[in-house]
């Protein structure tokens, strides 16, 4: 039930592409992984009351993580529509069979009580850059565990470092050493993961119809200059990333008004590979991704492709540049580039040395 440094723990929205895209990784590559799952924000357009909203991510959520050993599950973006609906994901999630850990942390009010009654599988304690800031950490997480009786043992700890999308990556592993060296009783907790996301927070920076490569700078940071130094730290704490979104989301785009660019985000080793077409009100997705597709398979950026053999998600794209039908929406992308994105970071820790 427990995880390990040499494991990955991507946070992932919980939404249809995700959610199929864990479907499609296989078993031994779902055994190094934990998925962290955020109940993504209402829209109140789309779904009026708390109910209908968690009908949709409640589909098939089942399905995607009953062969995960277990993930955590996180309400913080519901924070809004207060604790009634942070005891509803979680009762939910108990009731159709989900083997979860609550995540909450030291500032929260509205999932806190709901969370400390579904700790049958621990705790997750998530703690963020601002709390970081306050000058007041160790404080504060004594004073939590205190409050609450919470022993060490049953406590997954969460560094979460935030969007680092702006920083160079000096200054990311600068904010990931000051962080955890206030982080107390390190070898104490029963996980102890460090999280940040330095994918864009849109695709505004690559222009129309061409690429632009994307230092994943947590990634480099983590392998480089954390596990690099591994045997003079306290504790290696296991790896976790957005995977190929920002935190921020999307449930504030609005098609009507707002136009969107089709694109493929391919992960590549040490950097994110961001091909864009151009306007689907200009010219449907449909056609535009085969076209980027085939550049990615067989064009000028070919050697960039890992090749259809690689997971679920390549030979998909493969396919959707040989002209397979159903391949051409942002949804369907999505899940495919979240399927190659969680198998080339667990054979990144897998390609580094251990212990």
């Amino acid at each position: 039930m427990t995880f390990g440094s040499d494991d990955y723990v991507p946070v992932l929205k919980v939404k249809r592409g995700e959610k199929n895209a864990l479907q499609h990784v296989p078993a031994p590559v779902r055994y190094r992984i934990t998925p962290l799952l955020e109940i993504v924000e209402r829209n109140p357009e789309k779904a009026p009351t708390v109910n209908r909203h968690l009908i949709t991510a409640f589909k098939d959520l089942n399905s995607a993580t009953r062969h995960y050993r277990r993930c955590l599950l996180d309400v913080r973006e519901i924070e809004s529509d207060g604790p009634a609906a942070a005891a509803a994901v979680f009762d939910r999630a108990a009731q159709t069979g989900i083997v979860f850990t609550p995540v909450t942390g030291l500032s929260r009010t509205a999932d806190v009580a709901s969370a400390f009654r579904h700790r049958s599988n621990g705790i997750a304690v998530r703690l963020t850059r601002m709390e970081f800031e306050g000058g007041s950490l160790t404080r504060d997480i004594l004073a939590f565990m205190s409050r609450h009786s919470l022993a060490h043992a049953e406590v997954d700890l969460i560094v979460d470092l935030g969007p680092v999308d702006t920083l160079v990556q000096y200054g990311v592993a600068a904010l990931a050493a000051a962080f955890l060296a206030d982080v107390p009783d390190q070898t104490r907790w029963r996980t102890l993961t460090l999280s940040a996301c330095a994918f864009p927070a849109s695709m505004g920076g690559v222009e129309r119809n061409f690429q632009s490569y994307v230092e994943r700078s947590e990634w480099n940071v983590w392998r480089e200059v954390i596990h690099a130094n591994r045997q003079s730290l306290e504790r290696l704490p296991t790896y976790s990333d957005c995977c190929i979104q920002h935190p921020s989301g999307v449930e504030g785009f609005d098609p009507r008004t707002m136009q969107v660019s089709a694109a493929i985000r391919y992960t590549l080793q040490q950097c994110w590979l961001l091909i864009k077409g151009q306007s689907t009100r200009i010219i449907l997705p449909s056609r535009q991704f085969r076209s980027l597709a085939t550049k990615l398979v067989y064009g000028d950026l070919s050697g960039d492709f890992a090749g259809s053999s690689h997971c679920a998600g390549c030979a998909e794209m493969k396919a959707a540049a040989d002209g397979a039908p159903k391949l051409g929406s942002a949804e369907v992308w999505r899940r495919l580039g979240t399927i190659h994105h969680l198998i080339t970071v667990v054979e990144g820790l897998s390609a580094l040395p251990w212990p």
